[in-house]
């Protein structure tokens, strides 16, 4: 009895083993088989040193394929996007956003003063060729374009072909109410007297056309 008692006790604890191994890893019922067919196979059917380097050779050749395969079609879509963008008269829109961030950064320091005094120079020239008859004499005191810039692309922008020239159409919206703009005119006979013209807003919307050639050059 006490012999059949003690296997009893180790039955029952070797049980209880199992079933902590069982919950801890929980893998362990699938693992088993397939250690069972590995070893079959290496005993019966291929040994272990000739199927496992067969394995790698297999799995090395499937991805390869993939990898053909995935550069092929790789180099049809940009072959097809090419075509696509070279038979296409107009391209689909795009945004915008990054030029018109990039036109804020540069518009008080770099283009404001130089477009300012280039506007300046013409409309001065202008005015000396082209002076109404009712002025005697007029002169622009001051001329600054403000701290606003001009808003391109609110729609988005697309390239056009036009015959062979390559044409970039987008859209121009320049609502500004910081610029500052002052004459100083004398008026002539029979009117007498001074008057001061001031301008300090400005609202010019409508479409821009770019057009862009491309000139090679050669050096020798």
């Amino acid at each position: 009895m006490p012999k059949k008692g003690l296997k009893k006790l180790h039955a029952k604890d070797a049980l209880d083993f199992f079933n902590q191994v069982m919950v801890e890893q929980p893998l362990l019922p699938f693992l088993i088989p397939l250690g069972l067919f590995a070893w079959f196979v290496e005993r019966w059917v291929v040994p272990f040193s000739n199927w496992v380097p067969l394995a790698a050779a297999v799995w090395a050749t499937i991805q390869y394929g993939r990898f053909k395969r995935k550069m092929a079609v790789e180099d049809l879509n940009k072959r097809w996007k090419h075509l696509i963008l070279n038979t296409t008269p107009t391209t689909p829109i795009e945004p915008c956003e990054w030029l018109n961030k990039l036109l804020i950064e540069v518009w008080p320091n770099y283009m404001e003063p130089k477009l300012s005094k280039k506007f300046q120079s013409t409309v001065e020239r202008r005015l000396k060729n082209r002076k109404p008859k009712l002025i005697d004499k007029i002169e622009l005191q001051e001329f600054s374009l403000g701290s606003c810039p001009p808003t391109l692309g609110e729609q988005g922008m697309r390239w056009m072909t036009s015959g062979e020239q390559q044409v970039m159409s987008l859209g121009f919206d320049w609502h500004s109410k910081e610029m500052s703009v002052m004459f100083m005119a004398k008026l002539a006979k029979p009117l007498m007297g001074t008057a001061r013209i001031v301008i300090n807003s400005i609202h010019i919307k409508g479409d821009v056309c770019l057009l862009c050639s491309l000139h090679w050059l050669y050096s020798i």
